[in-house]
């Protein structure tokens, strides 16, 4: 089905309502390769699984053709699950606690939500950032950055997620406590792992947040944040304002450029290509 957008056969079989198939010919082979492979429905998973469509790259090989990508040029962007990234911001940071088994977890909840009971509060730092399959889950309260990203109502069976694009999920990760606290372990990693050599930080960000080296025109727009964005933080330091700074803050280092790595850092954390899978 998913190779043909839609049902072989013609219209007036289905009504008038769908979308003619794209690939007719191989939803026909398909659907007798199922019957020859005696309606395995494990082998038919095999068989598309591993067939070179599925495995390709999002990657778009000629922008200007086929945008809606109804002939499968490419694999569809998609974005990733509510626990997903959860657990990508905090691998991402060092701050993932690989711990297997043992009870569910209860990470902080922001402000203003009311647990109603039944949520641990103060469990220690390193429990709560356990895997998000720990994550202790009520019928009534959902885990909130999970709702933002469309987790399934815990009230009902739930087949397929919806996946929506809305304000409240860049909210989340904008100005959740939990993601800037992934931020500053983050600007620590690369302060630890690179040194003082912005290029090298810059470099071991991009390939820690993306699995990738970043590209020249991006190396040069990093620079240029982390220049013009330190003399704000300077002057919010000035004016005894808070600032993020790393979690573990060397000796002797400059308290503005820390900061300015930390918003680097939040930004890659927040970014399309970080919560989207290409």
């Amino acid at each position: 089905y998913h190779f043909g957008r839609g049902l072989a056969g013609s219209p007036s079989d289905f009504g008038t309502m769908g979308e003619s198939p794209t690939h007719p010919q191989l939803l026909d082979w398909l659907a007798a390769t199922f019957v020859e492979k005696g309606w395995s429905i494990k082998s038919m998973h095999r068989l598309i699984l591993l067939s070179a469509t599925y495995q390709q790259s999002s990657v778009n090989p000629a922008a200007a053709a086929d945008t809606s990508n109804r002939l499968f040029a490419r694999y569809p962007r998609r974005r990733l699950e509510g626990e997903a990234i959860r657990d990508s911001i905090l691998a991402v940071s060092g701050d993932l606690n690989p711990k297997m088994g043992g009870p569910s977890v209860f990470p902080e909840l922001p402000p203003g939500v009311n647990p109603r009971g039944g949520w641990k509060k103060g469990e220690d730092a390193a429990e709560q950032n356990r895997r998000s399959v720990y994550v202790f889950v009520r019928r009534n309260l959902r885990y909130p950055m999970f709702e933002a990203f469309d987790m399934p109502d815990t009230h009902e069976s739930c087949a397929r997620r919806a996946v929506t694009t809305t304000a409240p999920q860049a909210l989340v990760l904008m100005n959740s406590k939990q993601v800037l606290a992934s931020a500053q372990s983050l600007a620590g990693r690369l302060v630890e792992k690179a040194g003082a050599d912005r290029k090298a930080q810059i470099e071991l960000a991009y390939r820690l947040a993306y699995s990738r080296p970043p590209r020249a025109a991006e190396r040069d727009t990093a620079l240029t944040f982390l220049a013009t964005h330190k003399p704000i933080i300077e002057e919010r330091l000035a004016e005894n304002k808070p600032v993020p700074a790393p979690a573990k803050l060397p000796e002797g280092m400059d308290k503005a450029e820390a900061a300015t790595l930390v918003d680097f850092c939040h930004m890659l954390l927040n970014s399309n290509e970080f919560v989207y899978l290409n």
